[in-house]
């Protein structure tokens, strides 16, 4: 009987092994970036859920690639999971510019209204004709202006400068509206790019700048809050399919309660690491009057709208207007 029972056993625990589904969860957040850390409890909040019949396998800091090379192959099913940014997703539905035109959100409570609200009910069929599953908006942050050159007060304090970009239509926008000449750069070879001098500076939120130590070369940072950006949860929908209704439950609501983590965590942060930016790290932080600013983003708002389509633009705004109230 003895026997038997512990065939039995074995038997019962093959079959769970066999049954177990692993995903792959590619990002680039830096080891130690709130998204990071929003990631690694995304999993063993997951693992520990569905009892590690479902595991997770993080490929953070550009570890699969480039980000918009990570999101190709979640497309592709060669990764299942991703944290791809706003800007990656347009060059496959270009109706994601609208997120990043310049200006458009005043703050981080009108930003998750429109994202987690309305924004989310008009992405999610059309991210799913592209056989991806979207779970839930994490944080990157509204993007500031960093430079080694000199204090940037006003756009004319920009004009000629180097100003770094991700492949991103709507933050190139900005930058040539503001007077600047936008350098496309990957990514992954931001930091080497800033310590090499290509560029005389950059655009990220307070925590990318912080993480990747980028005060070491960028000595003027501008906070012109000038839009915001998050990273997007999506899953192949083949990838999804392999997953049990409670399973999908799990991890719905785990990357939504991760995304809350995310969020907290760099907010949290913001002030103390401005802080520790300019009392020990030797940056200069100025915050101008932003109406010169938003004044010079005319010609931004029609490259955008041209991009997006009218209606779609008009489309956005309306959400905007309805969160501001």
């Amino acid at each position: 009987m003895k026997t038997l029972a512990l065939v039995t056993m074995m038997l019962f625990a093959s079959t769970c092994a066999a049954g177990a589904v692993e995903l792959k969860l590619g990002h680039f957040a830096a080891d130690g970036h709130p998204c990071d850390v929003a990631a690694k409890q995304f999993k063993e909040n997951v693992e520990k859920r569905t009892n590690g019949e479902v595991t997770i396998s993080l490929y953070g800091n550009n570890a699969l690639g480039s980000p918009p090379e990570v999101l190709e192959q979640v497309l592709l099913g060669a990764v299942d999971m991703s944290l791809s940014g706003q800007d990656q997703i347009a060059k496959h539905l270009p109706f994601y510019d609208v997120i990043s035109t310049p200006f458009g959100f005043k703050n981080y409570d009108v930003a998750d209204k429109v994202i987690d609200g309305p924004f989310k009910t008009w992405a999610d069929p059309e991210l799913a004709k592209k056989g991806l599953v979207h779970l839930a908006d994490w944080e990157w942050g509204f993007r500031q202006l960093t430079n080694s050159r000199h204090p940037v007060n006003t756009p004319a304090d920009m004009k000629g400068m180097k100003i770094r970009t991700p492949p991103a239509f709507a933050y190139q926008a900005f930058v040539e509206a503001a007077g600047g000449n936008a350098v496309t750069i990957a990514f992954s070879e931001l930091v080497m790019a800033m310590k090499q001098g290509v560029v005389d500076g950059q655009e990220n939120p307070i925590g990318t700048i912080y993480s990747l130590k980028l005060y070491e070369t960028q000595k003027y940072m501008t906070i012109v809050n000038y839009t915001y950006s998050s990273m997007v949860h999506l899953v192949n929908k083949k990838s999804w399919d392999k997953l049990t209704p409670d399973q999908q439950k799990i991890l719905t609501e785990e990357s939504v309660n991760s995304a809350k983590l995310a969020r907290k965590l760099l907010r949290d942060s913001e002030d103390t690491q401005l802080k520790d930016l300019q009392a020990t790290k030797g940056m200069e932080i100025v915050k101008p009057d932003l109406k010169p600013w938003k004044d010079a983003m005319g010609p931004a708002w029609e490259k955008v709208k041209a991009r997006v389509g009218a209606d779609n633009f008009v489309r956005f705004m309306a959400m905007v207007e309805a969160a501001e109230k």
